[in-house]
């Protein structure tokens, strides 16, 4: 049977107990941690909300100007075997595309008052007596 309890084992664990110390306070490593996840969160909602402007532009664009070249097309051709259906469907598609990044500017300022971020803040509810 061998021993569990070594000197070489009973170093190490002492080695990494006096390394991880510090990450065991709390409090500062705590408030640190907070900033680092509320940075994160910020820098992430950006990034989605410039992903969502990006897609909404860029299908925007391609969705009216596919619908002026058909538009086109059938006024040149109208045998052309695109319907006014589907121009027009284009036209609304694209316009709604370009203008929802605006829209939901316009909601989340007129409604909330604020722009859509997260600050990770919290709030303390207090009562008068």
């Amino acid at each position: 049977m061998t021993k569990i309890l070594t000197k070489r084992r009973v170093g190490m664990v002492l080695i990494a107990i006096v390394l991880l110390a510090p990450l065991l306070i709390g409090h500062a490593h705590a408030q640190a941690a907070d900033e680092i996840a509320e940075a994160a969160t910020n820098r992430a909602n950006r990034a989605v909300a410039y992903f969502i402007n990006a897609i909404c532009f860029s299908g925007g664009a391609f969705l009216l100007l596919s619908g002026i070249t058909s538009l086109y097309q059938k006024h040149k051709n109208n045998n052309a075997g695109t319907t006014m259906s589907k121009i027009g469907f284009a036209f609304l598609c694209g316009t709604m595309l370009i203008g929802f990044p605006f829209l939901v500017r316009t909601a989340s300022l007129s409604l909330w008052n604020e722009g859509p971020t997260v600050t990770g803040e919290q709030r303390m509810m207090t009562f008068d007596r």
